[in-house]
């Protein structure tokens, strides 16, 4: 998604959206996203990793945020109900895995939440960077830096700060408060952390009305509006041309109902909604739709 937003190839985004619907298809569980057998989409294994943090903010790029703050607000429970984000948590259980009770300073809830931030400006998001910070002071502060957790459960520290720490973790809770850098300008940032310039000379083709630039700028009205990647929430889907006869997909997040007519016997035959990214269920009647909504 990160190289579609930068370099603008079509080629790049449909590697991405098959990619995306798949999740959405065979892992996704309400609010959470569960891991699946690659070659047949059963569920295997109901757990939350911490390094799952980051799919939020992933999907703030993609334009589902209403998904993305459903998500994230439940890897922020999680974080609440230990003090940190333990790296395993059993999701049919509710409880930690017995042998990974760890917590490595990971970024990717920080990460999650600084996107939210941007792309809502929703103070609630402030408040949950205070509470990370809170709870890295209160829990992982040593003298000369912050020690990564050995146990959630009785907060034993291990002897070690990984680099990431520095690189990330402090990286997204100080831009969370203070995002002055990222006025009138637009970036992606990696995996890693950098902050990469999104210039429009770097792509070689890009539909108009999704132009990224750096310190980019899109059309409403009369009026010029300055954007960026994390705040246009615009999902890029609905711009690419598809290819004659194929069924047109209205957002990243849609799944098609199995029939046409969307008739159904199961929740099964039924797909995700296009606009709300909600999952469709089966009537009494044998329909699909978003009857839980009624």
């Amino acid at each position: 998604m990160k190289a579609y937003v930068l370099f603008g190839r079509d080629e790049i985004w449909k590697m991405f959206q098959s990619a995306y619907i798949g999740v959405q298809k065979y892992f996704r569980h309400s609010p959470w996203y569960h891991e699946a057998d690659m070659r047949t989409g059963t569920a295997t294994y109901w757990q939350l990793t911490s390094l799952q943090a980051f799919w939020p903010g992933l999907q703030v790029l993609v334009g589902d945020i209403e998904a993305a703050n459903s998500s994230h607000r439940e890897f922020f429970k999680v974080w609440k109900k230990y003090g940190v984000l333990p790296e395993r948590y059993l999701l049919d259980h509710q409880v930690l895995h017995p042998t990974e009770k760890y917590y490595p300073l990971r970024p990717e809830l920080a990460e999650s939440t600084f996107y939210l931030y941007q792309a809502t400006k929703d103070p609630w998001y402030m408040e949950v960077g205070e509470s990370i910070m809170n709870s890295l002071n209160a829990h992982t502060r040593v003298k000369g830096g912050f020690a990564s957790i050995r146990d959630v459960t009785t907060m034993q520290l291990e002897d070690h700060q990984h680099s990431f720490f520095l690189a990330e973790t402090c990286k997204y809770l100080y831009l969370l408060f203070d995002d002055s850098f990222l006025l009138n300008k637009n970036y992606i940032f990696t995996t890693e952390g950098h902050p990469l310039p999104v210039r429009s000379n770097w792509h070689e083709k890009l539909p108009k009305a999704y132009n990224l630039s750096n310190g980019s700028s899109i059309k409403t009205g009369k009026q010029r509006k300055r954007s960026s990647a994390m705040s246009l929430q615009i999902c890029p889907a609905s711009m690419i041309h598809h290819e004659p006869n194929a069924r047109r997909l209205e957002s990243a997040c849609h799944i098609p109902d199995t029939g046409a007519d969307h008739r159904c016997f199961s929740d099964d035959d039924c797909g995700v909604d296009a606009n709300t990214c909600r999952r469709r269920s089966c009537s009494l009647a044998g329909y699909c739709g978003l009857w839980s909504l009624i």
